[in-house]
């Protein structure tokens, strides 16, 4: 099916030889009749398609240097072909939307002429000792970092200097270098994004996953080794200090996932392990393995009672935690490997979930899984290789998948498209965190940065787009299962195909 960008439509209709160069004349028009032109050399267009490459993937074909030969000179014919062939490279660019959204074409079309783009706008940055693992805000006004050092010879330099060797002594304290740790920020009256730091607490193993639950103060840090740092922290005392810290053996290999509920915490780990540890009563509560992979990846949510747990070949288990041992209810084979980043959006009953090798993104309708107690996946998406963070935004319909080359994608989840893409940070991104209330997205990356970015209710300035008006009727739809869902206490599965997520091919 031949792709149209409704908005404008570009065309290379001549070329102009100078003695030195030839410029192709590019002729743009607009829906609303405007039009205008402008001259490009090749190199220009060479230019552009050196920095697309780093932001998009499939890009169209540039038609090549070989196409001309500068010792025999330029046939009209080479020439024919070349003006057509860079005609048919925009007409690919401008029908992929976030390409067309980008600074790059728009600069190079010179489209804020015709029609604005509103791009997020960073509101804040702050810059941290290593590489971000994972960030934890509360409404407290506390904020926690886990971080990593993220340079595989200096992790290895530091475990040799800090292993115990025979010789030496005993009584001498061996200094450790820390290749993780987690900082406790308050924040100050000064600003929104003003934050003092009150203390960290440094790990000679890689910190790799957090939790906090804000009512019992309750910190958890996985660690590389299979420990856990239980943390009690002092609400009392301003969180100035910790009251109490607790390295807990509970895993053969690396903690992946963990969370705490009722005196209780839930973790899972490479070495297979679901494991429930009560923290309060002591002792193990439940352990048992789930499949033969490595687990990769856990999430939950409190108002269903259900834990959701990924593993290195693709399957993706729902349990049950209600009861005291959890139970597994379902298993669902994505047909992908290594689960990295699970989302669960408990009001629409949608799982969301990424694969780190192969970029792809499944959807799952898990009231309707549990119902028919069939694991079928809804949809997929297929992203960029190498993606461990996704975030979802019910109110906008958008999908924010952090990438390993430090960019963010967000996906229109009413046609599968990406709509823009967001040069967030110089390296892979780590972290994501979705405000729905502010519209404010929260990234960390290797770069060792994080970054609020605030972003537009709309797309494009002026203009209330087809996009923007469906979006209104999800949201009115929505209030109207939220209602029924008051009243019958479940959200019918029927008419939530109706909303948002339910646009996508079953």
């Amino acid at each position: 099916m031949l792709l149209v960008n409704e908005s404008i439509n570009v065309t290379i209709p001549s070329y102009q030889q100078e003695s030195s160069s030839v410029q192709y004349v590019i002729d743009i028009k607009t829906r609303n009749k405007q039009q205008w032109q402008i001259s490009k050399r090749y190199s220009q267009f060479e230019d552009l398609h050196k920095k697309l490459i780093p932001l998009f993937q499939e890009l169209p074909e540039l038609p090549k240097k070989a196409f001309i030969t500068f010792l025999v000179g330029k046939s009209k014919e080479q020439l024919e072909d070349r003006r057509a062939g860079l005609e048919k490279y925009l007409q690919q660019l401008i029908v992929r939307r976030e390409i067309y959204h980008s600074q790059l074409l728009r600069d190079f079309l010179q489209l804020e002429q015709c029609e604005e783009i509103l791009p997020p706008n960073l509101l804040h940055s702050f810059k941290t000792i290593m590489g971000i693992r994972d960030i934890s805000l509360s409404d407290q006004g506390v904020m926690f970092l886990l971080q990593a050092d993220m340079s595989v010879l200096n992790r290895v330099d530091a475990y040799v200097n800090n292993m115990k060797m025979p010789w030496d002594s005993e009584q001498g304290e061996l200094k450790t270098i820390p290749v993780g740790q987690v900082e406790c920020y308050i924040k100050q009256e000064e600003g929104e994004f003003c934050y003092k730091k009150l203390w960290t607490k440094e790990y000679s193993t890689q910190a790799i996953c957090m939790f906090y639950e804000p009512i019992s103060c309750s910190l958890l840090v996985g660690l590389d080794s299979g420990n856990i740092n239980f943390i009690k922290v002092s609400e009392s005392d301003s969180f100035k200090k910790y009251e109490q810290s607790i390295e807990i053996e509970i895993h053969m290999s690396r903690i992946m996932g963990l969370f705490y509920r009722n005196g209780q915490i839930h973790s899972v780990s490479k070495d297979t392990h679901y494991k429930v540890i009560d923290i309060e009563q002591g002792g193990l509560k439940s352990d048992f393995s789930i499949g033969k992979h490595e687990l990769t990846s856990l999430t939950y949510n409190e108002q269903r009672q259900i834990s959701v747990v990924g593993n290195r070949n693709g399957q993706i288990y729902i349990l049950n935690i209600k009861p005291a041992q959890p139970i597994v209810m379902l298993s669902v084979d994505t047909n992908t490997s290594f689960i990295r980043g699970l989302v669960l959006d408990y009001q629409k009953n949608y799982l969301i979930s990424v694969s780190y090798d192969d970029g792809v993104i499944s959807v799952l309708d898990v009231g309707k899984c549990l119902q028919d107690n069939v694991g079928k996946i809804k949809t997929k998406i297929q992203a960029k290789i190498k993606t461990r963070e996704v975030q979802w935004s019910s109110r906008r319909g958008e999908l924010f998948v952090g990438n390993d080359d430090g960019t963010v994608t967000i996906y229109n989840a009413l046609d599968l498209q990406p709509q823009f893409v967001l040069k967030a940070h110089d390296k892979a991104i780590t972290k994501l965190i979705w405000q729905e209330s502010t519209q404010i997205l929260i990234t960390g990356g290797k770069d060792e940065l994080i970054k609020w970015w605030h972003f537009p209710k709309k797309w494009k300035a002026g203009d209330q787009d087809e996009q923007a008006k469906s979006k209104q009727l999800i949201e009115a739809k929505m209030e109207n299962i939220l209602k029924l869902q008051n009243q019958n206490q479940k959200i019918d599965s029927d008419e939530e195909d109706e909303t948002g997520l339910g646009n996508w091919h079953k």
